[in-house]
């Protein structure tokens, strides 16, 4: 089609009302599902969209609907940076991406990156893309906004300035998920530094079971451990008690900040903390910038130090 595309011209396209046609594309107003998908698509594939128009809506995706421990505090508060913006939000597994397809949004938040389709979607739905604590972007079209590496070493300096000499590591799986992977390089990088052994040291988990963990921290004699996950530590301070391990007596334990739980388990769990609402506000902030056609970028926040308990004291 090589006229200029307009609203009437998509409506006698597709045989619709010109009014059904702007109800689509503004986001507003009701449409049957396989009308709002035909609208959609082609004005998508002609690259049309309404002048100075914005639908208000935003898509934020997710790995799944369990929410507690990072993600309960992540969205919480991004729901109320992208409300205090104005914005409406819809929430998207992961798995369900293909909705995208039937509605129109003004930007997406990713919350999960799993999956290669997820580096077309600027291009694919002609709209900003932020990569929110998802990944360490390499990708020019998809800014990151995450906390920054530093909290890990200042964790691990932490606790080697109380006396750990052989700090074991636990961290999540490192397959396609770059931040594990940084993670686990800052550990490497502060064991060849600190002349501690790297090898042998360090665990990634797939689930939530850290008691896995367990007979390798034993084995090599750790005398400090580091759960790189906010619902790890205090899974693992439950399962050193149940070994006959007490903390810090035997053992220091830091993790990251899972304030819900970290501050009530016996002892209350030193950790370093995301800081949530920095994250989610920094995050809004460079997708308004994209929107209004402004050069996005990488954000790093940084994490903050929480002393409690569980790290021993040097005398």
């Amino acid at each position: 089609m090589s006229e200029k595309i307009t609203i009437r011209k998509i409506a006698a396209e597709l045989g619709v009302a010109p009014a059904t046609v702007y109800r689509v594309l503004s986001g507003r107003g009701s449409a049957s599902l396989g009308t709002r998908r035909k609208v959609i698509r082609f004005a998508r594939r002609y690259g049309y969209s309404l002048p100075e128009h914005k639908s208000g809506n935003v898509a934020v995706v997710v790995p799944g609907f369990t929410f507690f421990g990072y993600f309960g505090s992540m969205l919480f508060h991004l729901e109320k940076a992208l409300h205090d913006a104005g914005f409406m939000i819809q929430l998207i597994p992961e798995s369900d991406v293909a909705v995208l397809d039937d509605h129109v949004f003004d930007g997406v938040i990713l919350l999960a990156w799993k999956s290669g389709e997820m580096l077309k979607l600027p291009e694919k739905y002609s709209i900003p893309v932020i990569s929110l604590n998802a990944a360490y972007s390499v990708q020019d079209n998809i800014p990151l906004v995450a906390s920054d590496g530093f909290g890990i070493e200042r964790a691990l300096n932490y606790l080697r300035s109380h006396g750990c000499l052989k700090i074991f590591f636990v961290g999540t799986i490192l397959e396609k998920d770059p931040i594990a992977q940084e993670r686990l390089e800052i550990f490497r990088l502060f064991c060849s530094r600190n002349g501690q052994p790297f090898e042998n040291m360090h665990l990634a988990l797939r689930g939530w079971d850290v008691a896995e963990s367990v007979p390798q921290i034993i084995a090599q004699k750790a005398d400090g451990v580091f759960c790189a996950s906010e619902t790890y530590g205090y899974r693992l301070a439950q399962a050193f008690r149940q070994a006959g391990i007490r903390i810090p007596e035997d053992i220091s334990l830091m993790g990251m900040e899972y304030k819900e739980l970290n501050s009530i388990v016996d002892p209350p769990i030193t950790a370093i903390g995301q800081d949530f609402e920095k994250l989610a506000n920094a995050a809004v902030l460079e997708l308004i910038r994209a929107m209004e056609g402004k050069p996005a970028k990488n954000v790093r926040v940084p994490y903050t130090l929480i002393e409690r308990n569980s790290v021993k004291i040097l005398k």
